[in-house]
């Protein structure tokens, strides 16, 4: 960390100059998608060097954050530089090795990790082992995190806006890893953990040939104690993303009701009147509309600022390396139900119900 003008500075650094790396940015779109540029525009942040595979990625990383230095090997960047913050933005086949050289040969305080944190749950195990025996943070993006729609709605059920939370209905499509691993972190995020799940069928998507599947299944959750505790139950419902795709989440309470729509770019609040024409009954009425909740701000760049909140003045992370790996317990379960027939299945947590 550097003080500039009697203010501190952190120092980063980007692993992996992919898409969400880099090239999202490249031209640029209006607001920040990518790692690079999400730091370059940070005030509280000097982006110190960036590592890519390939020598033609150095112009690319020379146009849209000239400050930082390139490099095609992650020791040689590590000798030359101390940063505070390392994001890793490479695939999942070379996480584990990476990640440990990592926390062998620098001094970062956080580790920002792309989801899925590794190819496979057993990998994404031990690289939580490695990470117990560090004094690294870890934050890893689940995107929906640092929006502001899942903020407002969050905010809405912990202040128990309409009372406790009874039904979630989940829509989703492109695969249990894919999209529904988004889905199953935002509804913890929101409101609770999944920890039943019973398989009703499966549905064909185009990340079938991944190897990703969606299944439709029936789950049982644990509301948090800020949400009011208890349980509640739910559906998820997949879609064939061949037709079209889908990334939505209804939430059902005792006087009222939430809708994330269009992916969480739209979100519709629900309270209740009283039936004009049935007496002592009420209806879900219509309060209040937000649109535009994906393009608000940049999701990653939240995340960056969020990453400076924590580092420079003691917030808690959002979105830590438990979380990251919650997704893929859940997405266990539903493949052990539905090698069981359909039975249902506890989500296991690292050996232990989630």
């Amino acid at each position: 960390m550097q003080n500039k003008g009697g203010m501190d500075v952190l120092q980063a650094a980007v692993i992996g100059l992919g898409k969400i790396g880099l090239m999202f940015d490249v031209p640029p779109k209006g607001k920040p998608l990518s790692h690079v540029s999400a730091y370059h525009l940070n005030p509280e942040i000097e982006l110190v060097a960036a590592v890519g595979t390939r020598p033609e990625q150095e112009k690319p990383l020379s146009l849209t954050a000239p400050e930082a230095a390139f490099y095609t090997d992650v020791e040689a960047m590590l000798r030359a530089h101390r940063p505070d913050i390392i994001s890793i933005c490479t695939p999942t086949s070379v996480r584990y090795e990476l990640i440990e050289t990592v926390l062998k040969k620098s001094g970062a305080r956080i580790i920002f990790l792309e989801k899925p944190v590794a190819g496979t749950l057993e990998e994404a195990e031990r690289i939580a082992g490695l990470a117990a025996g560090h004094k690294h943070q870890f934050v890893v993006n689940l995107s929906r995190r640092w929006s502001d729609g899942a903020a407002e709605v969050r905010d809405a059920v912990r202040q128990l806006r309409y009372g406790r939370l009874r039904k979630a209905h989940i829509r989703y499509t492109r695969g249990i890893y894919n999209y529904g691993s988004h889905m199953f972190d935002l509804l913890r995020f929101i409101a609770g953990s999944i920890d039943t799940v019973r398989v009703l069928e499966r549905i064909p998507t185009n990340m079938d040939e991944h190897g990703d599947l969606s299944y439709t299944f029936t789950f049982a959750a644990a509301a948090a104690e800020e949400a009011g505790g208890g349980g509640f139950t739910g559906y998820a419902e997949a879609f064939d993303d061949r037709e079209y795709t889908m990334f939505e989440l209804d939430l059902f309470f005792e006087h009222g009701k939430i809708e994330i729509l269009q992916g969480g770019d739209e979100i519709r609040y629900f309270g209740t009147e009283v039936h004009p024409l049935m007496n002592g009954i009420r209806r879900l009425v219509l309060e209040q509309t937000n649109y535009g909740m994906l393009n608000r701000s940049s999701t990653i760049q939240n995340a960056v600022s969020h990453l400076a909140d924590v580092l420079l003045r003691g917030a808690k992370p959002i979105c830590t390396l438990e979380d990251g790996l919650y997704p893929s317990y859940v997405a266990e379960a539903l493949k052990d139900s539905c090698r069981s027939g359909g039975n249902a299945q506890k989500v296991r947590i690292g050996g232990r119900l989630s």
